[in-house]
């Protein structure tokens, strides 16, 4: 039986698609400019930059993200039961969640998923 697709195998690339080609979606921590990179590999995150990097650690299940992602539950909420564990930069992690809600990033989200719904339902979900 062939292994299902994770539904974060999608929505993640298409988001750090969306963060490469529109700089107004990058978050600004204290006057700084943070360029997000998303990937598994602590080495292409500090190849990707210049300079210091402010690193934070997201671990979360493929649905627990999805649900995040779509707006049925809060980064706080999350956290607070478990289901996000964060390592690292919290106040980043808690920037990126404002930056993604303030720019649209639930609706674009969905929209993606629509789009997507065939893939979506080879996903997990």
């Amino acid at each position: 039986m062939a292994q299902k697709q994770l539904a974060t195998n999608l929505l993640l690339p298409e988001l750090q698609r969306q963060l490469s080609e529109d700089k107004n979606l990058w978050p600004n921590l204290k006057g700084n400019e943070v360029i997000p990179v998303i990937t598994s590999d602590e080495e292409e995150a500090r190849s990707a930059t210049k300079g210091k990097i402010r690193i934070v650690k997201i671990q979360v299940e493929d649905g627990d993200l999805v649900n995040f992602i779509t707006g049925g539950m809060t980064g706080v909420r999350a956290y607070m039961t478990g289901k996000i564990k964060v390592k690292g930069d919290l106040l980043l992690a808690q920037r990126l969640e404002e930056v993604f809600e303030k720019l649209g990033g639930r609706e674009r989200a969905i929209e993606f998923i629509k789009k997507n719904e065939q893939a979506f339902a080879k996903s997990k979900l």
